[in-house]
């Protein structure tokens, strides 16, 4: 039951994230960049899950939420290079 919770707390994750995202675009070249990689690496990860199944004992789906809060707080650090925050 653990990896469906998992899974379910990230498509939570997912949609707040790319809620998130859609509200602005990153203005750092460097903090873009950072964003289009992990959004890869969580497409491989991802990629391998579907391909294997739940073969990875919940550390796939756990490697995909840390990836999100990355990018939540490269969204936090463009804030605060945009002077939204401080």
């Amino acid at each position: 039951m653990k990896p469906l919770s998992s899974f379910f707390a990230g498509v939570v994750s997912a949609a707040l994230v790319l809620g998130c995202a859609a509200s602005y675009a990153l203005t750092h070249p460097n903090f873009q960049s950072a964003e289009q990689l992990l959004q890869a690496a969580i497409g491989h990860v991802r990629g391998a899950q579907q391909a294997n199944g739940p073969t990875f004992g919940g550390h796939a789906a756990r490697a995909i939420e840390l990836m999100q809060q990355a990018q939540q707080e490269i969204s936090i650090s463009d804030e605060y290079h945009r002077g939204i925050r401080y």
